[in-house]
């Protein structure tokens, strides 16, 4: 009935377990994307126990360098 909460969690859980019937994973790295990583000393690597890679991203002063014309 369209009325239904939607839930990206559940989502990416979902497709996570569909990706393991194919592929044999020891680390997954989930973000959006509109979080491109632009540093390069924030490495994508599989810690002991889990990062959060973005704490330090103000959502609403934010601007990419990426798309800057100059």
């Amino acid at each position: 009935n369209g009325n239904e909460t939607f839930n990206k969690g559940h989502i990416m859980n979902a497709a996570f377990k569909e990706a393991l019937k194919l592929f044999t994973f020891h680390c997954c790295i989930f973000h959006d994307v509109d979080l491109i990583p632009e540093d390069d000393r924030n490495m994508y690597s599989c810690p002991e126990y889990p990062r959060h890679l973005s704490v330090a991203i103000d959502e609403m002063e934010y601007r990419s360098s990426i798309y800057k014309v100059s």
